[in-house]
């Protein structure tokens, strides 16, 4: 009876495994490893694509940075170009009026030289005479 009860219980854990087996026919089961390899393939695929578009971003980021010093230089480029034209706006304003005095000095000096001129002719003259 003893044997009868072991015999049982090895059979039983047996049976249960059998009922929950299913065979599949050869070509289904070879067409399931090869989707469960190419499964495994697209999944280290996508790992690899990912890794790249990381990397992308990064070099994305990195033009972007470059891009924005450029602009940045630019910028300072152009505020140069607008002081050098002001300094020279105020330098050209500032030789307009020197050319202005100048031309009223020359004026001036004409004059003096015409009036002193007229009084060492006079006063030459009036000496002679007297």
């Amino acid at each position: 009876m003893k044997q009868l009860i072991i015999l049982i219980a090895f059979l039983l854990p047996v049976a249960i495994q059998a009922q929950d087996t299913i065979k599949i026919p050869a070509p289904v089961a070879k067409q399931i490893v090869l989707d469960l390899i190419s499964g495994d393939s697209a999944k280290a695929e996508l790992g690899l694509v990912q890794q790249q578009l990381t990397l992308t971003n990064k070099v994305v980021v990195l033009k972007d940075s470059i891009i924005s010093s450029y602009i940045q230089k630019c910028n300072i480029y152009d505020e140069r170009i607008t002081n050098e034209q002001a300094k020279f706006n105020v330098q050209g304003l500032y030789v307009n009026q020197l050319e202005k005095s100048n031309k009223k000095l020359k004026v001036k000096l004409i004059f003096t030289k015409i009036i002193s001129g007229a009084i060492v002719g006079s006063l030459g003259y009036l000496y002679l005479t007297k």
